[in-house]
């Protein structure tokens, strides 16, 4: 009976809503393929913070002609992403992300695997040193500036639990080949996390617009928001002329 109330209500415009419950998590891949029916095809795919690649499987799943550049710095990822990389057209930068090109190494702190969805940039003074490892760093104009150009429609994805603002600074001339930038954003500081204002300014700046809230997380306890993964599209781009309600 449920299977079916959900795919008649999947012909409608009406979705059914928990009032306490805002989660909608790893919505990402309906937002993708919502990209490729409108006809985002990207030459190029840059996955800042791959983790163990879950993400550029499922994106190579709609795009499936892209060059994909796997960026992560944690060592027990590197086997699995190498693995990946003989299945789709890849390659693995064992690194982290950072904005100064004087800068070759940060302090990350992982877990005992090396292959935590959390793990994040540290000051190399902090007083609690559990967990945290020294990885090579370089920015994305180190890597990709000049690689690519505009008409091959690029689509940069940021989950560095904090240090997007950071990648970014560090990418100016990679952010002109840019066409689509799928991005965690966090409602609310722990650590160094930008709040989404100075993202959506930067961004701004940068000639992005927001176009859509792929996916939001809330905390059970008392369902307040404190993560999401926003996406920005290129100001101009085909993807953001048709502006029709229906």
């Amino acid at each position: 009976m449920k299977k079916n109330l959900k795919s008649i209500l999947a012909m409608t415009p009406y979705r059914v809503l928990r009032r306490t419950a805002i989660n909608r998590f790893q919505a990402n891949s309906e937002t993708l393929q919502t990209l490729r029916d409108r006809g985002f095809q990207p030459a190029f795919v840059i996955d800042g913070g791959a983790n163990v690649g879950d993400f550029a499987r499922e994106t190579a799943r709609h795009f499936p002609a892209a060059r994909f550049e796997l960026i992560e710095p944690q060592p027990g990822c590197k086997p699995r992403l190498d693995t990946l990389s003989k299945v789709l057209d890849a390659r693995v930068h064992p690194c982290a992300l950072t904005s100064d090109s004087e800068t070759h190494s940060i302090h990350l702190r992982t877990d005992a695997s090396q292959t935590s969805t959390g793990a994040h940039v540290v000051d190399p003074d902090a007083p609690d040193q559990s967990g945290v490892i020294s990885v090579p760093a370089i920015t994305l104009d180190a890597l990709f500036g000049g690689k690519w150009s505009p008409d091959q429609r690029g689509l940069l994805k940021l989950d560095l639990q904090g240090f997007e603002l950071e990648a970014l600074r560090g990418g100016m001339n990679t952010l002109v080949n840019i066409d689509v930038i799928l991005i965690e954003v966090s409602f609310y500081r722990l650590s160094k996390e930008p709040s989404i204002a100075e993202l959506i300014a930067f961004l701004s700046d940068a000639g992005f617009e927001l176009h859509d809230i792929a996916s939001i997380s809330a905390r059970q306890r008392d369902n307040r928001a404190y993560q999401a993964d926003f996406l920005f599209v290129r100001a101009g781009s085909l993807l953001t002329k048709d502006t029709a309600w229906q």
